[in-house]
């Protein structure tokens, strides 16, 4: 069978424009992808909790088999802490496994307050207010806070969750280059005039792709200067950056203030579920009712609450943050040394471009067989002729599973004659 190529947009839309044409098409896909025994559009199941070391259930050879993790957001190593699971059970047993109701209602738990709390606290915001996903958060924010009178600025590598809020809120959307804060001002420049209703600019503070960190000292400079609104999406740098892990406003020493809004997510780092936004009490007050995606959802189990407080717990007082950082450091230095192109990573999420997508599909299956879970990226996650694998660093890498990757990664990367260095 000649080898099959992937492509996330292929079959967005079908050639005749109805709805059932490209599922069918889609369902062509899915065949090839299950003959070329991919491991991207369909996954093995794993069947053990989420840790450095996982099994899983291989369902091309029908068997279970051993991998080291080097896909997941649980950076910290916290989705299996015993401490962590002991609190959520010891809470299950009190409140039960669900909430009852949504937060304006009946979900509002004494354990859902406690969190809220302990979240202000580790970012230095007034007040936060708890969703059942970060998605969810960044929905409800952007949703929530502007309208067609309104003008956003995103980084236009900023997460999707954040976008999909910007075609909710009915806002006009622009976007700057990465990171590009000339083509920021003079976004802002041209258009202050033209809302005074309100500028918000939006950028994430870990890009989940790239890995690398906002320049967030400069935004806010810009941003103040044309008397705006900053939100920054700490999904990737909760429990990442920052003293004790709290998160990009932290990392670079700058306190919080009535015009910045912080949203993050308590299933990357923490390794629970759910997300927030923290910002003056006014504004949480106001989302509280505002917020559809809050309003209208369920809240959070009392059991993941008490999870992830029991995370924020074990990010203040034990050694965890800098066990991630010297891991990070360390397979950075090298990976670089060894030539790969990291882009510009500066914490847990790397980046090993490659390029070309078919080699993407072929190295990530053949390093699943070699015993390594590292995720493949394909447009449109990341721009076209920019596929890369995105490695994940966990608090409970040992040194021996970094160089393991290096060097299996130093193997593929000669078996598909792809350059380094």
């Amino acid at each position: 069978m000649e080898k099959y190529l992937i492509s996330l947009v292929a079959n967005r839309k079908s050639k005749d424009g109805s709805i059932l044409a490209k599922i069918f098409d889609f369902k062509e896909e899915m065949v090839k992808h299950e003959m070329s025994s991919y491991n991207i559009y369909k996954k093995n199941p794993f069947i053990t909790s989420c840790d450095r070391q996982v099994k899983y259930f291989d369902r091309h050879q029908s068997k279970e088999r051993t991998a080291i993790m080097f896909g997941s957001n649980s950076y910290l190593g916290l989705s299996n802490s015993n401490y962590v699971i002991n609190k959520s059970i010891e809470c299950i047993k009190k409140f039960g496994v669900g909430s009852g109701g949504v937060p304006l209602l009946t979900g509002t738990t004494i354990i859902q307050n406690e969190l809220e709390s302990s979240i202000s606290t580790l970012t230095g915001f007034e007040d936060s207010i708890l969703f059942t996903s970060g998605y969810c958060a960044n929905l409800g924010m952007v949703s929530g806070l502007l309208g067609p009178e309104n003008l956003i600025v995103h980084d236009k590598l900023n997460h999707a969750s954040l976008l999909d809020g910007t075609v909710l809120s009915g806002a006009k959307m622009l976007r700057f280059k990465h990171n590009d804060l000339n083509n920021l001002e003079k976004i802002l420049k041209e258009n202050i005039s033209k809302y005074p209703g309100g500028i918000l600019v939006v950028t994430d503070g870990v890009f989940s792709m790239n890995g690398d960190i906002a320049d967030i000292p400069a935004i806010l400079n810009i941003v103040r200067k044309y008397n705006c609104l900053l939100a920054i999406d700490d999904a990737h740098a909760t429990g990442v950056i920052g003293e004790k892990g709290a998160g990009t406003l932290s990392h670079f020493n700058i306190d919080y203030s009535n015009d910045i809004i912080l949203t993050g997510c308590l299933s990357k780092a923490l390794g629970v579920v759910g997300g927030f936004i923290s910002a003056s009490q006014e504004i949480i007050d106001y989302l509280r009712v505002y917020s559809r995606s809050n309003m209208f959802s369920t809240s959070l189990p009392p059991g993941d609450c008490a999870s992830a407080l029991a995370s924020i717990e074990l990010i203040k007082t034990t050694d965890v943050v800098e066990c991630l950082r010297t891991n990070s450091n360390y397979l950075r230095r090298e990976l670089a040394k060894n030539g790969f192109n990291i882009l510009n990573s500066l914490t847990a999420i790397i980046p090993v471009i490659i390029g070309d997508d078919l080699k993407t599909s072929l190295i990530s299956k053949d390093a699943l067989d070699l015993g390594l879970v590292v995720n493949p990226i394909f447009t449109p996650a990341v721009p076209p002729n920019s596929s890369r694998l995105r490695i994940s660093v966990m608090a409970t890498h040992t040194k021996n599973d970094l160089d393991t990757l290096v060097s299996v990664l130093i193997n593929l990367f000669n078996k598909y004659e792809i350059q380094r260095g």
